[in-house]
């Protein structure tokens, strides 16, 4: 299933460059479009394309819950004569084809190992690009934390106004709609809450402090989104909340979740599941941090 960006004025234009086009700098384009891509406006091409996307490439990045209908493999000339903030190669081969890049601010190298190029069974080919696509993912979560980024001051209520904004078209893909943000005190503590709401369930946001809270609620029960990961046995793969310099970050990783994971929630086909999973509350809400 696709989903549109949340988009502000101006994100950073970012080229991946690998040799064909076919495998490593098509993953980087999708991870940082699913994960950033309210940030970066990214694009990849090959130095020499091979005139195709690789079919595992492909569908570890579907595993991931997003599709790559509209990925082909494309020559690094269709680019030459545009801007971009940043080049990233991700091969030395790229790098040695392209050792500079006539209108890119900064320029940066990754050296990954081609997966396609594993010779073994089928099972461990697939792995090799599992673990290509999570080494190219842990790169681009540290680009982000080394690209300067201004991280204003925002009040509790401004920040859940900006960050729920990023799971809109997630959430509205499903046909939730998000609530008026409230500020009120929990537990004697002062925060802001709302919710994406549709037909008995929603997904429930509170900040506090500056720390995000998230949870699903149905049918009288509540469950955290740790919580609910770890009940469902996919804890480990959970990028939220994860650790940022950016309070904005734990919301881009809450919906990269959302898309994984959260689907059968989100349609109406995992209540069963859940009522099974969660407890019952008379108030469902955040018991502890996250």
């Amino acid at each position: 299933m696709g989903y549109r960006e949340t988009m502000p004025a101006e994100r950073r234009r970012v080229l991946f460059l690998c040799t064909g086009n076919a495998a490593r700098s098509q993953m980087s384009e999708a991870l940082a479009r699913l994960d950033y891509g309210d940030l970066l406006d990214p694009v990849s091409a090959g130095s020499r394309p091979a005139g195709f996307v690789h079919p595992l490439a492909t569908h570890v990045i579907e595993e991931l819950g997003v599709g790559m209908d509209d990925a082909r493999s494309k020559s690094a000339e269709e680019f030459q004569q545009e801007p971009f903030d940043l080049v990233v190669t991700v091969c030395d081969a790229a790098a040695a084809d392209c050792p500079t890049w006539p209108r890119a601010r900064h320029l940066v190298h990754w050296s990954i190992e081609d997966p396609s190029f594993v010779r073994v069974s089928e099972d461990e080919r697939v792995n090799a690009f599992r673990a290509t696509r999570d080494e190219l993912r842990r790169r681009i979560d540290s680009l982000m934390e080394a690209l300067r980024r201004s991280h204003p001051k925002r009040t509790d209520a401004d920040l859940l106004a900006e960050g729920s904004a990023i799971l809109t078209d997630v959430m509205g893909a499903h046909g939730f709609k998000r609530e008026k943000i409230r500020e009120q005190k929990i537990g004697g503590r002062p925060a802001a809450t709302t919710r994406f709401a549709r037909r008995g369930r929603a997904l429930e946001l509170r900040v506090r402090n500056g720390v995000t809270f998230a949870g699903y609620a149905a049918g009288g029960r509540f469950l955290l989104h740790p919580d609910y990961m770890e009940r469902l046995g996919i804890a480990e793969q959970m990028r939220y909340p994860g650790l940022s310099k950016d309070p904005l970050d734990a919301f881009r990783r809450l919906r990269t979740d959302l898309v994984r994971f959260s689907r059968p929630f989100l349609r109406g086909e995992g209540l069963k599941q859940f009522a099974r999973l969660a407890p019952s509350v008379k108030e469902p809400g955040p018991a502890k941090s996250a």
